[in-house]
């Protein structure tokens, strides 16, 4: 594996790789706000001068990912694959970012519960602690309301065992689309008794 050191790479350019090794992809704006590039243009140039390392496609502006170079450099096999998930790890990154980089973040965290002898377990986009609070984030970009809420059922079940346990009041933290969605995600929610914010994309 190369040397991040070898390389005579600034310290703000290996950040971004790291970062991007850790969140998947993250879109010009995105690595704009959390590394202070300063205006587009500069965020372009530096951006350009990583393109050994980068890979990049064009949504609504460009979004980068690590290249095999680049998994190479920061010592990670895991690779991203754009295929129809680019938008949702966008949107989930979105999370990362307006709460402030949490450092308990874990991405795709998956959750194993026994409740009245029967086994559960669910998947989350992610998972974070945010002043002592419990976040458990579902990304809803194109999901299936009926899913959404057979999801909200399993949460109910995962959060009531947290609370017997007494480890803390968890959340249920939604990020969506659209005022529609939003609006049926807080109902569904509410009748489940369990706590929960949801939060909508402004395109």
């Amino acid at each position: 594996m190369q040397s991040l050191k070898n390389k005579k790479m600034g310290e703000r350019q290996e950040k971004i790789l790291y970062a991007l090794s850790e969140l998947g992809a993250l879109s010009r704006s995105q690595l704009q706000h959390m590394f202070d590039l300063g205006s587009k243009r500069n965020a372009n140039r530096i951006l350009q001068q990583m393109s050994e390392y980068l890979h990049h496609v064009r949504l609504n502006e460009n979004v980068y990912y690590l290249n095999k170079q680049g998994r190479e450099l920061v010592g990670t096999t895991k690779e991203f694959r754009k295929n129809g998930q680019i938008e949702h790890a966008l949107m989930r990154n979105d999370i990362y970012i307006f709460y402030h980089y949490p450092k308990t973040w874990k991405s795709e965290c998956k959750t194993e519960w026994k409740e009245n002898g029967k086994e559960y377990r669910i998947i989350s986009d992610a998972r974070f602690t945010y002043h002592d609070q419990l976040y458990f984030l579902e990304v809803d970009l194109q999901q299936q309301m009926a899913k959404n809420k057979q999801k909200i059922e399993l949460y109910a079940s995962l959060f009531r065992v947290i609370q017997r346990q007494q480890i803390g009041e968890p959340i249920l933290l939604w990020y969506t689309v659209s005022q529609t969605r939003k609006e049926k995600l807080g109902k569904w929610c509410k009748e489940y008794e369990i706590s929960y914010e949801v939060l909508c994309k402004d395109f």
